[in-house]
């Protein structure tokens, strides 16, 4: 069932984050500092009263007045509904809370009891990494106060139940059917193009051609530096092949002095279709058909270099 709220409020838990550990951690609560504040006005609602000691206790202007009453008022009379989000250990936490606001005697700070505990897993039991969520969520971390709304609720929810934005459904239905027309026009390619192409997907992986291996190592066709690395690779490029002539060339792939081997064909037959599709993926030989080939013109800024080719 998917998760909802009526409203999405950030909580920061201590003015530097002092009471992330036993609010998430250990008492599964939302806490409120302020503890000059009388908790008896809070309950009663007399929040005029509630601002005048505001202004006495922390000598502040009329608008940041209003702003620190606004979040203890946020935080004694929002409903079970509200979701309440932070952040904590790299991750977003989010929980809701029972609505009764408690007293502790001797810190004096203000607390509520979450409804399950907190939590910073998504749907599909995910966890939500500060690292994999837009800027436009995470800013909400530099608010100065303690509480402040979540514009980004509807982005927030969608993260939570591990649904996705309709635009970035369409642009992901749309980069499918994309990739399968890139494979089309690549298996089009004439053998000299469709080399020049593999030529430019490991330039564009940060590979130099350093000469055409068959003029070193017989039959084989291009080979390669990575000037970082100073790792070295063979490459093979056959426009069709099938599994017997794979084989062939599977042994001559495997030879002394290189890091790397790649087999790069845009047509396979089914057996080595077949073969591709069951090989370990530590296989000291790569073999890169038209599906690999696609997904990697698109990474590479490939498309209009195809498109330009091919037509």
């Amino acid at each position: 069932m998917a998760i909802k709220a009526a409203t999405a409020l950030f909580i920061k838990l201590g003015s530097k984050g002092d009471y992330e550990s036993e609010c998430i951690e250990k008492e599964g609560t939302i806490k409120l500092d302020y503890r000059q504040i009388p908790h008896e006005l809070c309950l009663s609602n007399n929040w005029d009263k509630v601002s005048e000691f505001v202004a006495l206790e922390y000598n502040t202007n009329k608008a940041s007045t209003t702003s620190h009453r606004n979040q203890i008022k946020r935080f004694y009379t929002e409903p079970k509904t509200t979701m309440w989000i932070t952040f904590y250990d790299c991750k977003l936490w989010y929980c809701f809370a029972e609505e009764e606001v408690l007293l502790d005697e001797n810190s004096r700070t203000k607390s509520r009891k979450t409804v399950d505990g907190w939590r910073s897993v998504d749907s599909q039991n995910n966890s939500l990494f500060i690292q994999t969520l837009s800027g436009k969520l995470t800013k909400v971390q530099g608010f100065r106060g303690t509480i402040c709304d979540v514009k980004e609720k509807e982005y927030l929810l969608n993260k939570i139940n591990n649904t996705q934005h309709p635009d970035v459904k369409n642009v992901e239905t749309n980069l499918v059917s994309l990739k399968l027309s890139l494979e089309k026009i690549i298996q089009l390619l004439s053998p000299q193009d469709f080399e020049v192409f593999v030529d430019l997907i490991f330039r564009s992986s940060g590979w130099s051609r350093v000469g055409s291996a068959g003029n070193t190592i017989k039959t084989l066709d291009i080979e390669l530096l990575a000037p970082v690395t100073g790792e070295r690779a063979i490459v093979q490029v056959k426009s069709q092949s099938n599994l017997s002539l794979y084989k062939e060339y599977e042994e001559r792939l495997n030879i002394e002095g290189y890091d790397k081997a790649f087999y790069v064909t845009h047509t396979p037959d089914k057996k080595l279709s077949d073969h591709i599709n069951t090989m370990d993926k530590n296989n000291s030989i790569q073999v890169w058909d038209a599906e690999k080939l696609a997904d990697l013109s698109v990474n590479a800024g490939l498309i209009e270099w195809l498109v330009s080719t091919v037509g």
